[in-house]
């Protein structure tokens, strides 16, 4: 079971977290350590008593509880830890706990945004941990000129798209391991690559995004779980995107 591990769980090939390998430019989970020398709060709630942080405080979850904001795990030189927040109730996904797992809920109205879109490049590892029964943007980037959505299915096709171009995938994982950039491999032609598997696509760029969340993209909304987003620049090579896709995959076999 998962929730025996949280917080211990390293790579077996490589002894690194998440955020250790190489460290991303934001990192949030809602149950585990994504870096060794961590020992921050996970995340801040709020129910029937008020707010607090977990893991200092644990929720009460004899009554709806709901999440404020994410904490960003990370320890980047020359970029700020900047949390991930939704500052207004009625948007704040709640917060369940099941099988030993805190999940954030979406229902169609809820989501939560990160303020790191200055350092948003062309090259790009996105890794998230989510559950929907249909695609819809659990995590998304977007702006006047670009879109970007990872979208999570467990009765459909999931669905990876960057502006024009869009990657599908079925999977009985529910992690989701997603590349956009250029490949050593395909002749530094740009890849889309998902879940370790890729294809060439139209070599245009991102462009310009204005907004990072998870629970929306755009005017479109999420219905489904969020665990757990870590975002990778060009500083990660898209192999070692892979190994700790795979390493999630592992961590988060049972949920």
């Amino acid at each position: 079971m998962i929730g025996r591990s949280i917080g211990v769980v390293t790579d077996g090939a490589a002894g690194h977290l998440s955020a250790d390998l190489v460290n991303p430019l934001f990192a949030f989970s809602l149950n585990r350590r994504l870096r060794n020398f961590y020992n921050g709060e996970y995340f801040r709630f709020r129910d029937k008593s008020g707010e607090a942080d977990y893991p200092l405080v644990t929720p009460d979850m004899s009554e709806d509880v709901f999440l404020v904001k994410i904490y960003d795990q990370k320890e980047k030189f020359g970029y700020d830890k900047i949390d991930m927040v939704q500052p207004e109730p009625a948007r704040q996904p709640k917060l369940l706990h099941k099988d030993g797992l805190y999940r954030a809920e979406f229902s169609g109205v809820e989501y939560m945004t990160v303020d790191q879109v200055e350092n948003i490049g062309d090259n790009f590892n996105i890794l998230l941990i989510a559950k929907a029964d249909y695609p819809r943007p659990a995590f998304g980037m977007w702006g006047d000129d670009t879109s970007l959505t990872i979208e999570p299915s467990s009765e459909a096709t999931a669905k990876f798209t960057v502006n024009r171009n869009r990657g599908g995938m079925t999977t009985d994982s529910s992690v989701y391991g997603c590349f956009y950039g250029f490949d050593p491999l395909q002749n530094n032609s740009r890849v889309m690559s998902i879940n370790t598997k890729g294809h060439n696509v139209e070599d245009i760029h991102l462009g310009n995004p204005e907004h990072i969340a998870i629970g929306r993209s755009g005017q479109r909304y999420y219905i489904g779980e969020v665990l757990e987003v870590v975002m990778h620049l060009d500083d990660l090579k898209q192999k070692w995107g892979d190994l700790l896709y795979n390493q999630a995959v592992e961590i988060y076999k049972d949920y």
